[in-house]
């Protein structure tokens, strides 16, 4: 199912307590934006124009957990979901030195359209599954998927998999156990730190509604196939590998989170009028 052509959302009918956002799934551009050239061609496809392989993760991990989840539908470079509006890198203009046609002449007044046309429904559609979900007695787990580039300014990132927390740091701890278990290197905080603010998204929705809320990395390598070599045990490797390693490591988060019952009805009649 699709909100419109700026949110992608599966299983929307699905009251799992586990909610997956995937903010740079796409390399689209809307109408009316087209790279000029082979460079910026190149640069849309590489990570910068998206999370290579993190949406076909997410509708795996969709697909195991029957949980919904919500992609953006646009380029990262279009604007990023994983921003907050304001953010100086939410409309790039440029990236690798490339100058970014659609996005050199960004007017205020284009800010503003885009963030109303793309920032806020997506934004919207991730609230909305958690505040069905609440009003349902289910407190729910939001749970962001991500890729990294395993080469990104000139050094080598060698793990498979970052673990991102800023509060929730028993869950990632479970969450990376679990991951270890499959033979994945796992590092917490990298290649970017939710300690920083860089998992924006559902570090927005979990605080406003105090839900826990973790965000993964994965080497895109790893999701390619090229996971194990180099002389080290390990999987090789490819979305449903990995699918099923995450998804079995979140099973205990996931059992948590669907015990935790939240207390909904009407307000107390002891409670002051005010």
């Amino acid at each position: 199912m699709r909100v419109d052509r700026s949110v992608r959302v599966l299983r929307p009918n699905s009251l799992s307590p586990i909610v997956l956002t995937c903010e740079h799934a796409s390399r689209a551009l809307p109408r009316g934006m087209t790279p000029r050239g082979r460079a910026e061609r190149a640069v849309l496809v590489s990570h910068w124009g998206w999370d290579i392989g993190a949406w076909d993760l997410t509708r795996a991990l969709s697909r195991r957990l029957q949980a919904a989840a919500v992609g953006g539908g646009w380029s990262r470079l279009v604007v990023d979901l994983n921003r907050r509006i304001g953010d100086p890198t939410l409309i790039r203009p440029e990236a690798e030195g490339v100058v970014l046609s659609w996005n050199a002449r960004v007017t205020p007044a284009e800010i503003e359209r885009r963030a109303l046309a793309f920032h806020v429904p997506y934004h919207a559609a991730i609230n909305l599954m958690v505040i069905r979900r609440i009003a349902r007695g289910v407190r729910p787990v939001l749970f962001a998927v991500h890729s990294f580039t395993p080469l990104y300014d000139g050094r080598h990132r060698d793990f498979d998999v970052g673990v991102l927390f800023d509060r929730c740091r028993s869950g990632a701890i479970r969450l990376a156990e679990g991951l270890k278990k499959s033979g994945l290197r796992v590092r917490y905080n990298e290649p970017y730190s939710g300690l920083a603010g860089m998992m924006y998204a559902i570090h927005r929705h979990g605080t406003h509604h105090g839900l826990p809320c973790l965000e993964l990395e994965v080497n895109q390598d790893l999701l390619a196939g090229r996971g194990a070599g180099h002389g080290r045990k390990g999987p090789r490797g490819g979305i449903e590998q990995i699918a099923a390693a995450v998804a079995g490591a979140l099973e205990p988060l996931v059992a948590a989170a669907a015990a935790a019952r939240s207390v909904v009805g009407p307000a107390s009649t002891s409670r002051r009028r005010r």
